[in-house]
Protein backbone atom coordinates (compact mmCIF):
# COMPACT_ATOMS: atom_id res chain seq x y z
CA UNK A 1 0.00 0.00 0.00
CA UNK A 2 2.82 2.37 0.87
CA UNK A 3 4.43 1.71 -2.52
CA UNK A 4 1.28 2.74 -4.39
CA UNK A 5 1.02 5.98 -2.42
CA UNK A 6 4.63 6.77 -3.13
CA UNK A 7 4.03 6.61 -6.88
CA UNK A 8 1.21 9.18 -6.79
CA UNK A 9 2.27 12.72 -7.98
CA UNK A 10 2.42 15.42 -5.39
CA UNK A 11 -0.54 17.82 -5.49
CA UNK A 12 0.24 21.48 -6.19
CA UNK A 13 -2.27 24.08 -5.08
CA UNK A 14 -2.44 27.06 -7.46
CA UNK A 15 -3.87 30.26 -6.14
CA UNK A 16 -5.37 32.94 -8.41
CA UNK A 17 -4.15 36.52 -8.43
CA UNK A 18 -4.76 38.45 -5.27
CA UNK A 19 -7.43 41.13 -5.05
CA UNK A 20 -4.66 43.72 -4.92
CA UNK A 21 -3.14 42.48 -8.18
CA UNK A 22 -6.55 42.50 -9.88
CA UNK A 23 -7.10 46.06 -8.66
CA UNK A 24 -3.75 47.19 -10.05
CA UNK A 25 -4.52 45.65 -13.44
CA UNK A 26 -7.95 47.26 -13.55
CA UNK A 27 -6.43 50.62 -12.63
CA UNK A 28 -3.90 50.32 -15.46
CA UNK A 29 -6.67 49.55 -17.96
CA UNK A 30 -8.75 52.47 -16.68
CA UNK A 31 -5.81 54.87 -16.99
CA UNK A 32 -5.03 53.62 -20.50
CA UNK A 33 -8.67 54.09 -21.54
CA UNK A 34 -8.75 57.56 -20.01
CA UNK A 35 -5.59 58.54 -21.90
CA UNK A 36 -7.03 57.24 -25.18
CA UNK A 37 -10.33 59.05 -24.64
CA UNK A 38 -8.55 62.27 -23.69
CA UNK A 39 -6.37 61.99 -26.78
CA UNK A 40 -9.39 61.40 -28.99
CA UNK A 41 -11.24 64.39 -27.51
CA UNK A 42 -8.19 66.60 -27.85
CA UNK A 43 -7.81 65.61 -31.50
CA UNK A 44 -11.49 65.93 -32.39
CA UNK A 45 -12.10 69.27 -30.70
CA UNK A 46 -8.64 70.79 -30.71
CA UNK A 47 -6.39 69.50 -33.46
CA UNK A 48 -9.14 69.39 -36.10
CA UNK A 49 -10.02 73.02 -35.35
CA UNK A 50 -6.41 74.07 -35.80
CA UNK A 51 -6.29 72.20 -39.11
CA UNK A 52 -9.53 73.80 -40.30
CA UNK A 53 -8.37 77.29 -39.37
CA UNK A 54 -5.13 76.77 -41.25
CA UNK A 55 -7.10 75.56 -44.26
CA UNK A 56 -9.31 78.65 -44.05
CA UNK A 57 -6.31 80.95 -44.36
CA UNK A 58 -5.25 79.12 -47.51
CA UNK A 59 -8.77 79.20 -48.97
CA UNK A 60 -9.07 82.95 -48.45
CA UNK A 61 -5.73 83.44 -50.18
CA UNK A 62 -6.99 81.31 -53.06
CA UNK A 63 -10.13 83.44 -53.33
CA UNK A 64 -8.09 86.61 -53.40
CA UNK A 65 -5.64 85.41 -56.04
CA UNK A 66 -7.63 83.09 -58.31
CA UNK A 67 -9.46 84.21 -61.42
CA UNK A 68 -12.83 82.51 -61.87
CA UNK A 69 -14.62 82.59 -65.20
CA UNK A 70 -17.83 84.66 -64.95
CA UNK A 71 -20.33 85.34 -67.73
CA UNK A 72 -23.44 87.50 -68.12
CA UNK A 73 -26.20 85.45 -69.72
CA UNK A 74 -29.81 86.15 -70.63
CA UNK A 75 -32.06 84.95 -67.83
CA UNK A 76 -34.75 82.39 -68.59
CA UNK A 77 -36.72 80.96 -65.64
CA UNK A 78 -35.98 77.29 -65.04
CA UNK A 79 -38.91 74.89 -64.62
CA UNK A 80 -38.10 73.91 -61.05
CA UNK A 81 -40.78 72.87 -58.55
CA UNK A 82 -42.15 75.53 -56.21
CA UNK A 83 -40.25 75.75 -52.96
CA UNK A 84 -41.85 73.74 -50.10
CA UNK A 85 -41.51 76.82 -47.95
CA UNK A 86 -43.94 79.58 -47.04
CA UNK A 87 -42.36 83.01 -46.68
CA UNK A 88 -44.01 84.73 -43.70
CA UNK A 89 -46.28 87.51 -44.93
CA UNK A 90 -45.17 89.87 -42.17
CA UNK A 91 -41.47 89.32 -42.78
CA UNK A 92 -39.85 92.75 -43.30
CA UNK A 93 -37.70 92.61 -46.41
CA UNK A 94 -34.56 94.72 -46.61
CA UNK A 95 -34.52 97.36 -49.31
CA UNK A 96 -32.62 95.99 -52.32
CA UNK A 97 -29.48 97.98 -53.05
CA UNK A 98 -28.77 96.52 -56.48
CA UNK A 99 -30.87 97.53 -59.48
CA UNK A 100 -31.82 95.00 -62.13
CA UNK A 101 -29.61 95.07 -65.23
CA UNK A 102 -31.39 96.80 -68.09
CA UNK A 103 -30.78 93.87 -70.45
CA UNK A 104 -32.25 91.24 -68.09
CA UNK A 105 -29.06 89.22 -67.70
CA UNK A 106 -27.69 87.38 -64.69
CA UNK A 107 -24.11 86.63 -63.74
CA UNK A 108 -23.04 83.00 -63.62
CA UNK A 109 -19.71 81.49 -62.62
CA UNK A 110 -18.03 78.42 -64.07
CA UNK A 111 -18.64 75.16 -62.22
CA UNK A 112 -15.94 74.82 -59.54
CA UNK A 113 -13.73 71.77 -59.31
CA UNK A 114 -14.06 69.54 -56.21
CA UNK A 115 -12.24 71.03 -53.24
CA UNK A 116 -11.81 74.45 -54.82
CA UNK A 117 -12.70 77.58 -52.86
CA UNK A 118 -15.95 79.19 -54.05
CA UNK A 119 -16.61 82.10 -51.71
CA UNK A 120 -17.36 83.17 -48.16
CA UNK A 121 -20.49 83.04 -46.01
CA UNK A 122 -21.22 85.43 -43.13
CA UNK A 123 -24.11 85.10 -40.65
CA UNK A 124 -23.81 87.65 -37.82
CA UNK A 125 -26.53 86.04 -35.69
CA UNK A 126 -24.88 82.61 -35.94
CA UNK A 127 -21.26 83.66 -35.54
CA UNK A 128 -20.44 82.36 -39.02
CA UNK A 129 -17.63 83.83 -41.13
CA UNK A 130 -16.13 81.08 -43.25
CA UNK A 131 -14.79 80.38 -46.70
CA UNK A 132 -16.46 77.41 -48.37
CA UNK A 133 -15.39 74.88 -50.98
CA UNK A 134 -16.98 72.65 -53.57
CA UNK A 135 -17.94 69.30 -52.02
CA UNK A 136 -19.53 67.90 -48.86
CA UNK A 137 -17.39 64.78 -48.52
CA UNK A 138 -15.22 64.28 -45.47
CA UNK A 139 -12.10 65.87 -46.96
CA UNK A 140 -14.01 68.96 -48.10
CA UNK A 141 -15.75 69.50 -44.75
CA UNK A 142 -12.40 69.22 -42.98
CA UNK A 143 -11.75 72.67 -44.46
CA UNK A 144 -14.92 74.11 -42.91
CA UNK A 145 -18.05 74.61 -45.01
CA UNK A 146 -18.86 72.78 -48.25
CA UNK A 147 -21.20 73.37 -51.20
CA UNK A 148 -23.26 70.36 -52.26
CA UNK A 149 -22.46 69.43 -55.88
CA UNK A 150 -25.50 69.34 -58.14
CA UNK A 151 -27.23 72.20 -56.33
CA UNK A 152 -27.28 75.81 -57.49
CA UNK A 153 -24.34 78.06 -56.77
CA UNK A 154 -25.10 80.97 -54.43
CA UNK A 155 -26.77 83.87 -56.21
CA UNK A 156 -28.01 81.68 -59.04
CA UNK A 157 -31.49 80.26 -59.77
CA UNK A 158 -32.42 77.18 -57.74
CA UNK A 159 -31.41 76.11 -54.24
CA UNK A 160 -27.78 76.41 -53.13
CA UNK A 161 -27.00 73.95 -50.31
CA UNK A 162 -24.10 74.47 -47.90
CA UNK A 163 -23.16 72.05 -45.11
CA UNK A 164 -20.74 72.24 -42.20
CA UNK A 165 -19.75 70.49 -38.99
CA UNK A 166 -21.38 71.45 -35.71
CA UNK A 167 -18.59 70.53 -33.30
CA UNK A 168 -15.38 69.49 -35.09
CA UNK A 169 -13.07 70.92 -37.75
CA UNK A 170 -13.57 74.46 -36.55
CA UNK A 171 -17.28 73.90 -35.81
CA UNK A 172 -18.37 76.42 -38.47
CA UNK A 173 -22.08 75.84 -37.78
CA UNK A 174 -21.84 75.42 -34.01
CA UNK A 175 -24.27 78.28 -33.36
CA UNK A 176 -26.52 77.78 -36.36
CA UNK A 177 -29.34 77.15 -33.87
CA UNK A 178 -29.16 80.84 -32.95
CA UNK A 179 -30.20 81.87 -36.45
CA UNK A 180 -33.86 82.84 -36.73
CA UNK A 181 -36.45 83.87 -39.28
CA UNK A 182 -35.69 87.31 -40.66
CA UNK A 183 -31.93 87.11 -40.10
CA UNK A 184 -29.66 87.99 -43.03
CA UNK A 185 -26.96 85.83 -44.60
CA UNK A 186 -24.29 87.25 -46.91
CA UNK A 187 -22.51 85.08 -49.45
CA UNK A 188 -19.66 86.52 -51.49
CA UNK A 189 -18.55 84.75 -54.67
CA UNK A 190 -16.92 85.65 -57.98
CA UNK A 191 -20.32 86.83 -59.23
CA UNK A 192 -20.72 89.36 -56.42
CA UNK A 193 -22.22 89.74 -52.97
CA UNK A 194 -25.56 87.97 -52.47
CA UNK A 195 -27.86 88.59 -49.51
CA UNK A 196 -30.38 86.03 -48.29
CA UNK A 197 -33.06 86.32 -45.62
CA UNK A 198 -33.98 83.36 -43.42
CA UNK A 199 -37.58 82.26 -43.86
CA UNK A 200 -37.67 78.93 -42.03
CA UNK A 201 -35.68 76.82 -39.56
CA UNK A 202 -36.54 73.14 -39.24
CA UNK A 203 -35.18 69.81 -38.00
CA UNK A 204 -35.29 66.78 -40.29
CA UNK A 205 -34.08 63.20 -40.31
CA UNK A 206 -30.68 62.51 -41.94
CA UNK A 207 -32.52 60.59 -44.66
CA UNK A 208 -34.77 63.53 -45.58
CA UNK A 209 -33.33 64.93 -48.83
CA UNK A 210 -36.31 67.14 -49.66
CA UNK A 211 -34.46 70.21 -48.36
CA UNK A 212 -31.72 69.79 -50.98
CA UNK A 213 -34.08 69.88 -53.96
CA UNK A 214 -34.05 72.58 -56.63
CA UNK A 215 -36.83 75.15 -56.43
CA UNK A 216 -38.17 78.10 -58.37
CA UNK A 217 -36.51 81.37 -57.47
CA UNK A 218 -33.18 81.59 -55.64
CA UNK A 219 -32.65 79.93 -52.26
CA UNK A 220 -29.88 79.08 -49.83
CA UNK A 221 -30.20 76.06 -47.53
CA UNK A 222 -27.75 75.36 -44.70
CA UNK A 223 -27.51 71.97 -43.00
CA UNK A 224 -25.65 70.64 -39.97
CA UNK A 225 -26.02 67.93 -37.35
CA UNK A 226 -28.30 68.42 -34.35
CA UNK A 227 -28.31 68.33 -31.40
CA UNK A 228 -24.71 69.38 -30.82
CA UNK A 229 -22.34 66.43 -30.32
CA UNK A 230 -24.83 64.15 -32.07
CA UNK A 231 -25.65 63.11 -35.64
CA UNK A 232 -29.20 62.06 -34.78
CA UNK A 233 -30.94 64.74 -36.88
CA UNK A 234 -30.20 67.62 -39.22
CA UNK A 235 -30.74 71.29 -38.44
CA UNK A 236 -31.84 73.10 -41.61
CA UNK A 237 -31.91 76.86 -42.21
CA UNK A 238 -33.72 77.95 -45.38
CA UNK A 239 -33.36 81.46 -46.78
CA UNK A 240 -34.33 83.24 -50.00
CA UNK A 241 -32.38 85.72 -52.10
CA UNK A 242 -33.30 89.35 -51.42
CA UNK A 243 -30.36 91.31 -52.83
CA UNK A 244 -27.37 90.96 -55.12
CA UNK A 245 -26.42 91.21 -58.80
CA UNK A 246 -29.04 88.66 -59.85
CA UNK A 247 -31.77 89.25 -57.27
CA UNK A 248 -34.05 91.65 -59.12
CA UNK A 249 -34.02 89.66 -62.37
CA UNK A 250 -34.54 86.25 -60.76
CA UNK A 251 -37.23 87.42 -58.37
CA UNK A 252 -38.99 89.39 -61.07
CA UNK A 253 -38.93 86.57 -63.57
CA UNK A 254 -39.40 83.50 -61.38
Amino acid sequence: MSTIRAELPALTIRRGPSAMAVGRAAARVAVACAVLIAGFVAYEFGVTSVLANRAQAGLRNDLASSAVSVADVAYAPVAFSPAPVVVPADLPSPDPATAAPADGTIRLMASPAPGNAIGTIVIPSGGVDWAFVEGVDGASLHNGVGHMPGTALPGEPGNAVLSGHRTTYGAPFLHLDRVGVGDLITVDTATGEHTYQVVEVRTVAPTDTSVTGQWQGAWLTLTTCTPAFSARDRLVVISHLVDGPNAAVILGGS
